[in-house]
């Protein structure tokens, strides 16, 4: 009877052993692997725990909580990605600093123009860049949440010489809870050598004008104070003012080329040129003005050159322009060689000369428009300096390029290389 009754109990405590095992034990081992799973940030084997309420409500409840994060971490992968999308489709340098201008965001952009492929947010700002007035810029702008604007000169890095146009805007305006700027690089140097240029045109243009007009309001004065001027006075002054009306007139004329050849629409009438045919042609139309100053010619074109596909009118022009400063600084008995070759899918078209030459210094530039490397001479000779401008421009618009060799006392050679076939 003892034994039977010992038995009983010990079914009894089993049973409720297993009970509270059931109940209380194993849904909360449950509880903690489910927690485990999430903190270690891997998919939990399950959500629905049974056998105790409170235990499937914390499991229901973390359940609700993953799903929730999944959501978030989505919603931030989003906008993580629009962000940086936006920040690479960027052309200008734009970096994200905090209250401390330590860098804690950076474009693809600001790292070319700084040569930063191993820079890491976190660094101050000064460190990064390396220069003050940037700091001082970003500083003031958080200073006084404002922003400020300021251009600079790059003087370090693959920027140096480069001129910047720094924008500072403070994350703090408007009453924003997170302090810092954000800085925007917007490289100006194209912009403002085009503002020079732009100067030095028209400073060019005005004084080239100024020269003939104020000749042409001097005599006119002084016809007007003496009409009955002796008839060779009259003359002399009538040639003189014929002379600077031509100069002039050709110096709107180029400046007016110029401006149809640097305008976006442009267009060349093209046509298949066969220059065996067409040079000849070219200079039997100055052979007067090169006996006229005692000067030889030579043709140097291989029969079998192929057809170019060129502008005619427009090869025309940088021919005769080539052409006219070959006489001009040719002493009489010289010779001007005109030459066509074929190079590559190119024919290069060379004028050279037997004259005074150009010294090394002032040929790369002898293309810029109203540059003379001899100004005093090429005054006396006439021309409006926009000639070799003209050709370079020319040769651009047919995809084709202008070069220039030359050696003082000796001659020089310009010529241009345009592609054979505009589709080649």
């Amino acid at each position: 009877m003892a034994w039977l009754a010992f038995c009983l109990l010990a079914g009894i405590f089993v049973a409720t052993g297993l009970v509270v095992w059931r109940k209380w034990i194993a849904p909360w081992k449950d509880v903690a692997e489910l927690s485990q799973a999430i903190l270690d940030q891997r998919p939990p084997r399950k959500f629905l725990i049974s056998a105790n309420p409170e235990s499937r409500k914390i499991g229901l409840a973390l359940e609700t909580l993953i799903d929730r994060q999944r959501e978030l971490e989505e919603r931030f992968r989003e906008g993580e990605f629009s962000v940086q999308a936006v920040f690479g489709a960027m052309l200008d340098g734009l970096v994200v600093v905090d209250d401390r201008r330590r860098v804690r965001m950076m474009n693809r952009e600001f790292r070319r123009m700084f040569g930063l492929e191993t820079a890491e947010p976190g660094e101050p700002l000064l460190e990064v860049i390396r220069h003050a007035s940037v700091d001082r810029l970003v500083l003031e702008a958080i200073r006084v949440r404002e922003a400020r604007r300021e251009s600079i000169q790059m003087s370090r890095g693959p920027s140096e010489g480069r001129e910047m146009e720094v924008s500072a805007v403070p994350l703090g305006e408007n009453s924003a809870p997170t302090e810092g700027a954000v800085i925007l690089f917007h490289d100006v140097t194209q912009l403002r050598q085009m503002e020079e240029i732009r100067r030095d045109f028209v400073a060019n243009v005005s004084h080239e004008l100024r020269t003939p007009l104020s000749i042409f309001r001097g005599y006119l004065e002084t016809l007007l104070d003496d009409p009955h001027q002796p008839p060779g006075e009259l003359l002399r002054i009538l040639e003189v003012m014929e002379r600077h009306s031509d100069r002039l007139y050709a110096l709107v004329e180029d400046v007016l080329s110029l401006a149809r050849l640097e305008s976006p629409a442009a267009e060349l009438d093209l046509s298949e040129i066969s220059l065996p045919e067409f040079l000849p042609e070219i200079l039997d139309d100055w052979k007067k003005r090169l006996e006229a100053k005692q000067l030889a010619s030579h043709l140097d074109v291989s029969p079998d050159l192929p057809k170019l596909e060129a502008d005619e009118n427009r090869l025309q022009e940088i021919i005769y322009n080539l052409l006219d400063n070959a006489v001009k600084y040719s002493q009489a008995g010289g010779v001007i060689a005109l030459r066509a070759a074929v190079e590559g899918d190119h024919v290069r078209i060379s004028v050279s000369d037997q004259g005074i030459g150009i010294r090394e210094h002032d040929l790369p530039r002898i293309f810029e428009r109203f540059y003379r490397a001899d100004k005093a001479r090429s005054r006396e000779l006439g021309g409006t300096g926009l000639g070799l401008s003209i050709v370079k421009h020319i040769a651009q618009l047919h995809g084709g390029t202008a070069q220039a060799q030359s050696e003082p006392g000796k001659g020089t050679t310009i010529s241009v290389l345009l592609p054979i076939s505009r589709s080649a």
